[in-house]
C-alpha cells in the first residue's frame, strides 16, 4: 500500500505543476516569494502525512469477515464486535428469504480479509412486500383474475352463487376485503355469480331424504 501511496503521490506532484505552471503562464504576473512558499507546502505537506498514516493502516491486523446473514442486528452486532469489526445498519429491502428484522446482505461479504475496525454495513429485510388489495366487486371474473395477479397477489378459490339481479360472471363478493393492505402473494377469494341457480346433486337430495326419514316418528 505504500508503494501505490508514493505512486499516487508522484502523479499528484505531476498533474499539479503542469496545472499550476499553465495558470501562471496565462496570468503573465510574476510570483512572489509568498506564493512560491505557499504552493512549496501544498506540495510537500501531503507526503509525510499521507506516509505516515498509510503506514499505521497498512500495520493493522486484518480479520477474517464471519457471515452474519439471517441474524438480527444485535447478533449481528456482537459477532462481528467479537472479531473487531463495526457495524452499521445500511437500510432495509424487500426480501421473502428472511422474517423482518433479519440481515440479508452484507458488505464487506463474508470470507474476506479486512483491516481491524473495518465497517461492515447490513441490509435487514423488511419483510414481503405490502399491496393493497384492488376492488374486484363487479368486475368479470377472468378481469379479476388478471389485476389480482399484476399487483402481486394469488388466485384464492373461486366459488360460484346464482344473483338473480346480477349478471352472470361478476364478482360478486372478495376476501381480503377492497382496501386492505396485505403481504404480496396472499392469496385472494372470490364469489362469482353464475348463469343458472346451482342445483344439488342427486347424490345430496337422496341423503336429505334420508336424514328427514331417519329417527322416531310418532304415527296417531
Amino acid at each position: 500500500m505504500i508503494v501505490e501511496f508514493i505512486s499516487f503521490y508522484l502523479v499528484f506532484i505531476i498533474v499539479s505543476s503542469i496545472l499550476m505552471g499553465w495558470i501562471f503562464l496565462r496570468s503573465k504576473k510574476p510570483l512572489s516569494r509568498g506564493v512560491l512558499v505557499l504552493l512549496t507546502l501544498l506540495l510537500l505537506v501531503p507526503l509525510p502525512v499521507g506516509y505516515f498514516y498509510v503506514a499505521y493502516f497498512d500495520a493493522l491486523p486484518e480479520v477474517v469477515v464471519p457471515d452474519v446473514t439471517g441474524q438480527g442486528l444485535v447478533a449481528a452486532e456482537g459477532q462481528l464486535t467479537a472479531v473487531g469489526l463495526r457495524s452499521r445498519h445500511a437500510g432495509s429491502v424487500f426480501d421473502t428469504r428472511y422474517p423482518e428484522g433479519l440481515t440479508v446482505s452484507q458488505r464487506p461479504e463474508a470470507g474476506r480479509k479486512v483491516k481491524i475496525g473495518r465497517i461492515v454495513n447490513l441490509l435487514t429485510s423488511s419483510g414481503r412486500r405490502k399491496v393493497q388489495v384492488p376492488n374486484l366487486l363487479g368486475r368479470p371474473v377472468t378481469q379479476a383474475e388478471s389485476v389480482i395477479t399484476s399487483q402481486g397477489l394469488a388466485l384464492g378459490e373461486t366459488r360460484y352463487e346464482y344473483a338473480a339481479e346480477v349478471d352472470p360472471g361478476l364478482v360478486l363478493a372478495q376476501t381480503p376485503l377492497p382496501g386492505e393492505t396485505v403481504e404480496a402473494e396472499t392469496a385472494v377469494f372470490m364469489t362469482v355469480s353464475a348463469s343458472t341457480e346451482i342445483q344439488s346433486s342427486p347424490a345430496e337430495g337422496q341423503e336429505e331424504q334420508k336424514e328427514d326419514q331417519g329417527g322416531f316418528k310418532l304415527w296417531w
